[in-house]
């Protein structure tokens, strides 16, 4: 934009210094803007990602009017015509067309931008304040120019470049491109070629008169040549001025294509670094995947193990437990019967010591009995006739029992009376 700018005020400087020249009115005749019989308009385009904010702080920021806004279905907008005096621009979203695949966004080349847009407003200064208060970029601070204009330029929020300034190339002068620099150069040097001959050739054309006249039409038209060589050399110095710099601008342009396209390889390669990652990584998760699929029937397969052997270890242990209880239940028998036999051993152990207590008893009553005998022998006394059974002997199953109470509890003991049975 600077480039375009620089260009256009060198050509208004081109044409101011030779207007008086004649050259200026044949340019004029073939460059000056003519009227639109063709029906062309110019309509500048820019692409925003967010669109609803991007118009309300062009219209906040630079001082844009909302001419139509399109909404579609849904109530979302994704263009709008906004204009700013009799110019209009659009504004739209940043689309995946056709057309949006060949335009980058200024954020995604580092900050560079192709072209660029400039605006003429009645008060720069007013415009400068208005937007750098709204939050502007300021790229280039306001300042004069050298044709008596005034301009700043600016990005908005989504990094584009917008320029204002008081400099109208219409009212001034049409722009003249190093093209038409280059296609009008022979047509200037042959009209200063024209204007030489013409001076040098004067005296012969005009008609004879006297000497001093002649000499004095003569200087004149010797100044009059030199007057125009000089401004012609005036000119082409301008011209020479204007195409270095325009060959600066030119070199600076392809500086920025190259970092452009330096940036664009970088991107890519960048872009297939990450493709290459992301291929990996995608390598990566189905690796991944495969060995958790692996591992979750390694970990099926091991839990299906655990539960049978859990199984196993429960019915193992219920027949452990079954074996216990009825280890138990035989301990429990084994103690009874234990106990009985011991029950059994001291009855019995009872019993022989009452049969051995008997057989004392019993032998005891012989003894007393072959004594008695024996007196009874010796003394030839007359038969005794038994006493009466005593109160104290009780008669069982035909066995005779000797009953006796032991003090001091009272409790009657019976014991059986050997060799004696009732008959």
């Amino acid at each position: 934009m600077a480039a375009e700018f620089s260009r256009a005020q060198h050509a208004h400087c081109f044409c101011r210094a030779y207007r008086h020249t004649g050259i200026y009115t044949l340019r004029e005749m073939v460059v000056r803007r003519k009227k639109n019989s063709t029906g062309t308009r110019l309509v500048l385009a820019m692409r925003y990602r967010k669109l609803p904010a991007a118009i309300d702080w062009l219209c906040a920021a630079f001082g844009f009017e909302k001419h139509h806004v399109g909404v579609g279905d849904d109530g979302e907008i994704f263009y709008a015509h906004l204009t700013l005096g009799d110019d209009i621009v659009m504004v739209r979203s940043v689309l995946d067309s056709h057309l949006d695949k060949l335009m980058k966004q200024p954020d995604e080349i580092g900050g560079v931008q192709t072209q660029s847009c400039y605006f003429v407003v009645d008060d720069a200064d007013a415009h400068y304040h208005r937007a750098k208060g709204a939050g502007a970029g300021i790229v280039v601070d306001i300042s004069d120019d050298d044709h008596g204009g005034r301009g700043y330029s600016c990005r908005d929020p989504e990094g584009h470049v917008w320029s204002f300034g008081t400099y109208d190339p219409w009212q001034r002068g049409p722009l003249a491109t190093s093209r038409g620099h280059k296609l009008y150069r022979p047509a200037i040097v042959a009209a200063m070629l024209a204007s030489l001959v013409a001076a040098a050739t004067a005296g012969w054309m005009l008609p004879r008169s006297a000497p001093a006249e002649l000499e004095t039409r003569v200087k004149f038209d010797e100044g009059a040549a030199r007057e125009r060589a000089e401004k012609e050399g005036a000119r082409a110095n301008l011209l020479t001025t204007d195409l270095a710099r325009e060959r600066g601008a030119k070199d600076a342009a392809e500086r920025a294509v190259n970092a452009v396209r330096e940036q664009l390889a970088r991107e890519q390669d960048a872009k297939k670094t990450a493709e290459r990652n992301a291929q990996q990584l995608e390598r990566q998760v189905t690796e991944e995947r495969r060995a958790k699929e692996v591992a979750e029937r390694a970990a099926k397969a091991e839990s299906e193990r655990m539960a049978g052997e859990r199984i196993a270890r429960e019915v193992e242990q219920r027949g452990v437990s079954d074996t216990m209880k009825e280890l138990t239940r035989e301990r429990d028998a084994k103690q009874r019967a234990e106990h009985q036999m011991q029950d059994a051993l001291e009855q019995l152990a009872r019993e022989r010591r009452a049969k051995e207590e008997a057989e004392r008893t019993a032998k005891d009553a012989r003894d007393q009995l072959a004594e008695v005998q024996k007196t009874n022998a010796t003394t030839l006394q007359p038969e005794v006739v038994p006493p009466t059974r005593p109160s104290r002997e009780r008669k069982v199953r035909g066995q005779l029992w000797d009953c006796r109470p032991r003090p001091p509890s009272g409790e009657v003991a019976c014991r059986p009376i050997i060799g004696r049975r009732d008959p």
